[in-house]
């Protein structure tokens, strides 16, 4: 599959392509491209060209377009993960979610979370997260990048959502199976996954006043780092989001 890029602005296929700055030093000293290359553009506007490359240097990428169409790789199923910071490699938290198909991250502190970001921190570390998103977004194909939002509390992460949001919580001793739900695709649902250790008492009450579904994730402790990622998948494949391979390109 082509190298897939996000950019900026609206893409008008009579007139090509054009990419500057960081990204086009990327493609031509990282990823050392050349013309006659072909990559797939995502623009602004929810759709993605395919662009066949005529010049390739540090300082600008152009090409024209060989095909058009709106953005693939996206669930229908929206799903906003409420994550408890782990007490590591919370990149590598992201990058599983942005993969899998969340479709926005939220970050909280819950009662027994360890890790505490310093406030002159947080602005440097959201834009590294920001950056694996994109990132992760790009090598998985997807048509969206997932937002990364700045931590904060569970109460917080809960006001933020919408009103008609589903709340799902995993919790050790939940109940159904989130693997048995039924789930509706065309409402906004919200994953909410605790830190080591599970929820506080705090925070389970917080969330059933909130109105949250508290369920489990099965027979096994997982880290919470990937527990996200994992739940996140089983609700997709519950609402059929996972039934279509991933879209070819179009013939030309």
């Amino acid at each position: 599959m082509p190298e897939r890029f996000f950019i900026g602005g609206a893409v008008d296929a009579s007139t090509g392509v054009a990419i500057d700055g960081a990204l086009a030093h990327h493609i031509a000293r990282s990823l050392r491209m050349r013309p006659g290359d072909s990559i797939v553009a995502v623009d602004a506007r929810g759709r993605e060209h395919g662009v066949r490359l005529r010049t390739v240097a540090p300082t600008l990428v152009a090409g024209e377009v060989t095909w058009s169409r709106e953005i693939t790789g996206e669930p229908r199923l929206r799903v906003t993960v409420i994550q408890a910071l782990p007490r590591e490699r919370i990149a590598d938290c992201i990058d599983l979610l942005v993969e899998v198909g969340a479709t926005e991250i939220r970050p909280v502190h819950t009662e027994r979370v360890v890790s505490r970001l310093a406030e002159d921190r947080i602005a440097q570390r959201l834009r590294r997260w920001q950056a694996v998103a994109t990132e992760s977004a790009q090598l998985s194909g997807r048509g969206i990048i997932p937002v990364v939002h700045a931590p904060t509390s569970l109460a917080g992460g809960l006001a933020a959502l919408p009103a008609d949001a589903r709340l799902i919580a995993c919790s050790f001793d939940g109940a159904p199976s989130l693997a048995s739900l039924d789930v509706d695709s065309s409402r906004p649902l919200a994953l909410c996954i605790g830190p080591e250790g599970g929820f506080g008492e705090g925070d389970l009450e917080a969330l059933r006043e909130a109105g949250a579904e508290l369920v489990h994730l099965g027979a096994r402790v997982l880290r919470t780092r990937y527990a996200g990622a994992i739940a996140t998948a089983l609700l997709l494949g519950r609402a059929g989001d996972l039934d279509e391979p991933l879209a070819a390109e179009p013939t030309t």
